[in-house]
């Protein structure tokens, strides 16, 4: 006979799984995310052997236009992020993948472009002394992100090297600390009137500059403020408020935001504007641009994207779908095409509307009936994970940007403020006095679809299932604050049986147990503390 303790464990727990199902990832969502496991920590052995499977269609370019590596692979690093905030209480997958595209970022295959625009500078061949923002921005970004969820201020403490060594040249190595990265982005801020820094010579483009204020903010909160870098931030809010938006009556209907303007002069280059730069812009600057809520400076913006001329309806497939086109030959010719502009629409408009909107609806659709693309990335089979195949180099950034808007969950007040709150909080901090975590998952063979803890009942719900149908017997450690938490009870699918647990640290516990049949392939446990 069960106890009245153990009863009363057993309703708590079915209360918590009711008010928490929504927060279980799905098929598609585990099967996306693999993919980007895929192009980053799956394949890389060491530091010294990273292969670049899956990013051919970019890797052989000349890295200066939107089809660069570095674009999908620092939004895959964004979309990391966001997947540690969706399974809040197992971060491990997220920081490999998170940290494999930092990693990726300080190779030379990269940035060794810079070559092509700076050779001639005194600071050549340093990747962010001067100006780059196009790839300083998202370095920065992904740093303080690994910084703020992992709690390792290895970048830091030890730094890291940009290795100059490409075609026979002499080898030069370059010394770089997260501070010193953050220190020459903010001297280039304050330095100029608008406090905007140039992306390509001479010349400020308005979807750069969010990346290194998201970067500069969470410096300063991971650092408990005691830095004040991200104050620099107001002078572009207000550069913004009074420049950026665009006023030519031809085109102010369709397009929110001008594109570029030199810095010299500060004149912005007439008729450069895109649906894709909207879509770009107005998907990260609320994170920093905004204190409580998405304002209306941004959401302003998604209704013109929203009731924009150019969505067309696709006509490939009976379902009803639809993109977002270029915005005519400037949007094309700045490849700000239909797959940037339509894969940051999702984005944009979780941030603003509480309801889903038909565009939405439409939109996903098309993603889905034209692009969508289960693969067999390790040969063995199975076809484990899934992604858009558009048969363009902009596959891999879709792929991500859909990712994400799927991580954030569906419209509502909640997911309005989804992003914001990654760039607000201090994730590690929660894991040193309060709450517990799940690491050593023996990933990809066994996924995690929730890991949530509830801080009123002290219980940590999590659930698993297999990459594919297997009969195996695996094992997880649990680690948690042992001076503040004591686990008082634990189930597996309702029962204290199939599993067994052992002590190997005064905070940490391993757990096993078995997958003993191919037709049950998932699994939940309940961990009460008290």
């Amino acid at each position: 006979m069960m106890s009245k303790y153990f009863s009363f464990f057993i309703f708590i727990s079915l209360l918590f799984v009711s008010s928490s199902s929504d927060s279980i990832l799905s098929e598609k969502e585990l099967k996306l995310i693999r993919y980007l496991s895929y192009l980053t920590h799956l394949q890389t052995t060491s530091t010294t052997n990273i292969t670049w499977n899956g990013w051919e269609k970019n890797y052989d370019g000349p890295q200066l236009g939107l089809d660069s590596i570095r674009y999908p692979l620092a939004h895959i690093g964004y979309t990391a992020a966001a997947l540690a905030y969706r399974t809040p209480n197992y971060r491990e997958l997220a920081l490999n993948i998170l940290n494999d595209t930092i990693k990726r970022m300080l190779t030379i295959q990269v940035w060794g472009y810079i070559d092509q625009y700076w050779k001639k500078t005194s600071t050549f061949p340093d990747p962010v002394y001067y100006e780059n923002i196009m790839y300083s921005g998202h370095l920065l970004q992904l740093i303080t992100l690994y910084e703020s969820i992992s709690g390792d201020f290895i970048y830091d403490t030890q730094g890291f090297d940009f290795i100059w060594n490409k075609d026979g040249q002499s080898v030069t190595k370059i010394h770089y600390t997260t501070t010193q990265l953050a220190y020459v982005i903010y001297r280039q801020m304050n330095e100029e009137s608008s406090a905007g820094v140039s992306c390509e010579p001479g010349w400020v483009y308005t979807i750069c500059q969010n990346h290194p204020h998201l970067g500069l903010k969470l410096y300063d909160i991971v650092r408990n403020s005691t830095t004040t870098f991200s104050q620099i931030s107001s002078k572009w809010k207000d550069f913004l408020n009074h420049h950026a938006l665009e006023d030519i009556p031809l085109y102010k209907k369709d397009r929110y935001f001008k594109m570029l303007y030199q810095r010299s002069t500060h004149i912005w280059v007439p008729f450069f504007a895109a649906t894709g730069n909207d879509g770009w812009a107005l998907a990260w600057m609320s994170s920093w641009y905004d204190q409580n809520q998405t304002s209306n400076f941004i959401c302003n913006g998604w209704e013109v994207m929203y009731k924009n001329k150019y969505w067309i309806v696709s006509k490939n497939h009976s379902l009803s779908s639809c993109y977002l086109e270029a915005g005519g030959y400037i949007g094309v010719r700045m490849q700000m095409n239909r797959w940037i502009a339509t894969s940051f629409y999702p984005i944009v408009e979780k941030q603003c509307s509480t309801t889903k909107t038909e565009k939405l609806t439409c939109a996903y659709s098309w993603f889905e009936n034209d692009f969508g693309l289960l693969v067999d990335t390790d040969h063995d089979g199975y076809f484990e994970s899934f992604y858009y195949e558009t048969n363009t180099v902009y596959s891999n950034w879709v792929t991500t940007n859909v990712l994400l808007s799927l991580l954030m969950g569906e419209n509502g007040d909640e997911t309005r403020e989804f992003l914001r709150k990654i760039y607000t909080t201090k994730f590690h901090e929660k894991f040193l006095n309060d709450e517990p975590e799940i690491l050593a998952v023996q990933y990809p063979s066994v996924r995690v679809t929730r890991a949530q803890y509830d801080s009123n009942t002290k219980l940590l719900i999590l659930n698993f299932n297999t990459e594919k149908p297997m009969i195996l017997s695996t094992q997880f450690d649990l680690r948690y604050p042992y001076s503040f938490l004591t686990i008082s009870n634990m189930t597996r699918d309702g029962t204290r049986d199939g599993f067994t647990s052992k002590q190997i640290a005064n905070n940490r516990i391993r757990i096993e147990y078995s997958y003993n049949t191919l037709e049950r392939q998932n699994t939940e446990f309940h961990i009460l503390f008290h």
